[in-house]
């Protein structure tokens, strides 16, 4: 589900078995499950202690929920001994069985505050949303025919989630503290590849659960979206993105376990390799206005000219988030003509 691929940043460890790999807490253990996604398996976190907690659970597939039942079962556990489910942030493979797990197991789900309506109310979030993406993909010069084309593939992966009993979430902020195990995490908010992603911080063992985040071999897509309900602005995705990057990279941090793919050892030089790609991108997307394009769409069609329907809404994102920033940093002017939104180089 991810666009943009870069390789290893240096420093990191050869691809080894993942668990001797990772030294992981005694009472966190990693679960990995496969997904239907381009994305490949999510890694999800099982941590023992007082309250069982499952951080993130794999979207509604049959084969990962199967894979999900198994991996407990291996080790003497099912659905209903979990306490608690963390969401991470609101995107399908991060939260479709919660509402199963759920039903099964009475156990609470925690998530940033920004999750509570995708988690609680997901149908309706999910008509308010897409009629916001089809008027945005036209007015970002995305044909009528594609538009529809998209919309269609984004209700295709929708589909693998359910709501969850509203009076089942609570909110998680900033700075909270969590109990795992014997230890109180950290949580860290850090918006960008979704306006609700929170990380997880382990001041003892300067351990980060980075969701999707960080992800060693893959950049996150700075997903659009539209504004949350009670707001009338839209996230700036990568613009909030970078400036978590840069907050993380701040911190001391000696282990990132990301929600795909391996562990990170260095947050930092990760950071340096992100911010770098983005800045590349800005200069070669401003290079395209001045000659070829004006539109997010013209723009996506040049730098993804194979994606296809789900894609396209990545895509999509990708150039929008750019496109912020070039407009943030007054490098292009937006002018809407003839319901199309246009982006003028300045000069």
């Amino acid at each position: 589900m991810k666009v943009a691929q870069h390789g290893a940043v240096s420093g990191q460890p050869s691809s080894v078995d993942f668990q001797t790999r990772c030294p992981i807490l005694d009472y966190l253990q990693t679960i990995t499950i496969p997904t239907p996604y381009g994305v490949g398996p999510i890694n999800c976190y099982l941590a023992e202690g007082d309250e069982l907690t499952l951080i993130d659970t794999g979207p509604q597939n049959p084969a990962t929920l199967a894979a999900l039942r198994q991996e407990l079962s291996a080790r003497g556990l099912s659905f209903k001994d979990i306490d608690r489910v963390i969401i991470t942030h609101a995107h399908v493979d991060h939260f479709g069985l919660a509402g199963q797990i759920v039903a099964e197991s009475g156990g609470q789900v925690l998530s940033h505050s920004r999750n509570r309506w995708r988690l609680v109310d997901y149908d309706v979030e999910w008509e308010r949303q897409s009629e916001f993406y089809r008027a945005a993909f036209l007015a970002n010069g995305v044909p009528l025919e594609y538009s529809d084309r998209v919309i269609k593939g984004m209700r295709t992966i929708t589909r693998d989630a359910d709501s969850i009993p509203s009076a089942k979430f609570a909110p998680l902020e900033d700075g909270d503290a969590i109990k795992l195990g014997d230890t109180f995490w950290q949580v860290v908010f850090a918006p960008g590849h979704a306006s609700g992603l929170i990380c997880l911080y382990d001041p003892q063992t300067l351990t980060l659960i980075s969701s999707d985040h960080l992800l060693r071999d893959i950049t996150s897509n700075p997903v659009f979206e539209p504004p949350l309900r009670g707001e009338t602005e839209r996230p700036r995705a990568l613009v909030d993105y970078i400036a978590s990057m840069q907050k993380t990279a701040a911190m001391n941090i000696r282990l990132a376990l990301p929600a795909h793919g391996e562990p990170i050892y260095d947050v930092r030089a990760l950071v340096d390799a992100r911010v770098a790609f983005h800045r590349s991108r800005l200069d070669h997307i401003e290079a395209q206005l001045d000659c070829c394009a004006t539109t997010a769409y013209e723009i996506c069609g040049i730098l993804f000219p194979k994606l296809k329907s789900f894609d396209i809404f990545l895509g999509l994102s990708e150039v929008i988030g750019h496109l912020d920033i070039l407009e943030m940093e007054g490098r292009v002017r937006r002018e809407e003509s003839g319901g199309l939104v246009h982006y003028i180089p300045v000069r």
